[in-house]
C-alpha cells in the first residue's frame, strides 16, 4: 500500500509542478480557469486512480477480491490525505520543494514496489 501511496503521490506532485508553470503571473488581474484547472483536476483525479489500480495490481498474490479492493480504496483515500502536503511545500519552498518531493515520491514507491516484487517472488 506504501508503493501505491507513493506513487499516487508522485503522479500528484508532478501535476501540481506543472500547474505551477502554466499558470498566469502573480500579477495578473484574472485568473487562468483554463488548461491549468483542468491540468489540475485530471491530474488529481489520475493520481488518486493510479494508486488504487497499483495497490490492487502488487496485492495480486491475495485471492481474496474483496480484500484487494478493499485495500485499494484504503490506498486511494490514503493518497487523497498525502497529497495535501503538496499545498504547504508549494508555499514555503516553490518549485524547488515540489521537485524535492516528487523525487522522494518517486524513490518510496520504487524502493517499496521492488520490495514488495521480491517477497512474492520469494514466497
Amino acid at each position: 500500500m506504501g508503493a501505491a501511496v507513493s506513487f499516487g503521490l508522485s503522479f500528484i506532485t508532478a501535476t501540481v509542478l506543472l500547474v505551477d508553470l502554466l499558470r498566469a503571473p502573480a500579477g495578473s488581474s484574472s485568473p487562468d480557469l483554463g488548461a491549468p484547472l483542468y491540468l489540475l483536476f485530471a491530474g488529481t483525479l489520475g493520481g488518486i486512480a493510479l494508486s488504487a489500480v497499483m495497490a490492487w495490481q502488487l496485492m495480486e498474490p491475495f485471492s481474496s477480491t474483496y480484500r484487494r479492493g478493499g485495500l485499494a480504496v484504503v490506498s486511494a483515500f490514503a493518497t487523497v490525505l498525502l497529497m495535501l502536503v503538496c499545498m504547504p511545500v508549494n508555499q514555503l519552498f516553490g518549485r524547488v520543494g515540489l521537485l524535492v518531493l516528487l523525487g522522494i515520491a518517486i524513490l518510496i514507491a520504487f524502493l517499496l514496489t521492488r520490495r514488495a516484487r521480491r517477497l512474492v517472488v520469494d514466497a
